[in-house]
């Protein structure tokens, strides 16, 4: 197998933009870089390319968009070709649909056109780069056990619910579901066990400075990508895992927090490539699939079921306005990626943590890691169960609850068959 890695920088231009995640804010400047991050894979005809990108979201018709110039450039097919975003909350707002359907209110900003052109370019750079550089490889795994997440879904014992971000006194008191494990690939030239180029997934909203400033930033990710090249001097491609309900357990402390939860990640994922297994020859096989299932999208009657806790109804009506066409049956895009012994699987959203784990218990792969925001965005997809308890999750959600277990099975079946091949 041939594998190179590239970067490029996406932050906007000037910073000139609205900065994504909470309500939307004009960028006043620059504490990072964003980044768009490259792996080009190629296992003889099979080529593939991974590219992450330090965005909140992309929608279907700009991820089509994007990969219509690689295309182009690179000769590659659109199923061959995979993103993901990092959910960074210090980045450029690039949704459509938030503007199309006035979803508060808010205008089509200038800066739109010119980001996407800007970003198209970018995307391409960065593809052919990391092609360019695709040298022979092994492959070594790992994972750690890291523990610097929590659920932010919080249920008394009346069953209220508690938002934990908005309550972080009872930040202690967190125990829900939260998938701790950092997944490790490090791509090594033959026979050595020092990487040119990294893949890590961990599962945590990279939200540590989040709403507190109004600077760009890569948030986590791009701490974890600078600690390790100082280190190893390779290029790491971040991927987020599903991280629906799972928050670092300080979010919104600023810089300072950031800093030290990027450097603690990067800190594992760099001892543990130490004692990392490697792949047999025999397993290094690249493979690639995308699938599509038709699902519901949510009713009015649905989202009227949802507990509010006290909360006006018009809060549901708020989030009703981002059902594009409420009962609707529509596509829905997800992609499977199989590096070696290892299974990344693209979804269109924020999946729960609780569906990540249940993705990766029934895995027919050894390792599996869930990537975020990956071939749509249709807000949080929560388990069937939290519909039944609430919360902000359930109510910003755009499938009806009973689209969850196809999806899910859909995404199973798939990986069976992948992994037959």
């Amino acid at each position: 197998m041939l594998a190179g890695f590239a970067e490029t920088v996406i932050t906007p231009p000037d910073a000139d933009c609205l900065i994504a995640g909470y309500s939307l804010r004009p960028a006043t400047g620059v504490h990072d870089d964003l980044f768009a991050s490259a792996v080009y894979l190629e296992d003889g005809a099979q080529r593939a390319l991974l590219i992450g990108f330090d965005l909140l979201a992309m929608e279907r018709k700009l991820i089509a968009h994007l990969k219509a110039g690689i295309v182009d450039a690179l000769d590659l097919k659109p199923e061959a070709i995979f993103f993901t975003c990092t959910h960074t909350h210090e980045g450029p707002e690039v949704r459509e649909r938030r503007f199309r359907d006035g979803w508060y209110g808010e205008d089509r900003p200038a800066y739109l056109d010119p980001y996407i052109e800007f970003l198209c370019a970018r995307t391409v750079d960065v593809a052919r780069s990391a092609q360019a550089v695709a040298q022979p490889c092994d492959l070594l795994v790992n994972r750690a056990y890291v523990d610097e997440n929590i659920n932010r879904r919080l249920f008394l014992s009346d069953e209220q619910y508690v938002a934990l971000p908005g309550n972080k006194h009872l930040i202690p008191a967190a125990s829900e579901y939260a998938d701790k494990e950092l997944g490790i690939l490090a791509f090594c030239p033959p026979d050595s066990r020092r990487p040119f180029g990294m893949i890590v997934n961990y599962t945590m909203h990279p939200l540590t400075a989040g709403t507190v400033s109004n600077l760009l930033s890569a948030d986590i990710p791009g701490v974890v990508r600078r600690t390790v090249r100082e280190s190893m001097d390779c290029p790491v491609c971040y991927i987020t895992g599903a991280c629906g309900d799972n928050h670092p357990k300080a979010s919104e402390a600023g810089f300072a927090e950031t800093e030290r939860v990027g450097r603690v990640l990067a800190t594992h994922a760099i001892a543990r490539t130490y004692d990392a297994y490697r792949a047999p020859t025999e397993q290094m096989h690249l493979r690639c699939a995308t699938g599509t299932v038709s699902l519901r999208l949510r009713t009015w009657e649905e989202f009227q079921q949802i507990p509010l806790f006290e909360r006006d109804e018009e809060l549901l009506r708020q989030n009703l306005c981002r059902v594009e066409e409420p009962g609707a049956e529509i596509d829905v895009v997800f992609s499977l990626l199989a590096i070696g012994p290892v299974l990344f699987i693209g979804v269109p959203g924020e999946l729960l943590s609780e569906l990540g784990a249940t993705l990766k218990w029934f895995s027919p792969f050894k390792r599996t890691y869930i990537m975020y925001q990956a071939t749509d965005s249709l807000d949080y997809i929560p388990h069937p169960n939290a519909y039944l308890w609430g919360g902000f999750e359930t109510w910003c959600s755009q499938l009806s609850p009973t689209a969850i277990r196809p999806l899910i099975n859909a995404i199973l079946d798939a990986a069976e068959e992948l992994s037959q091949q």
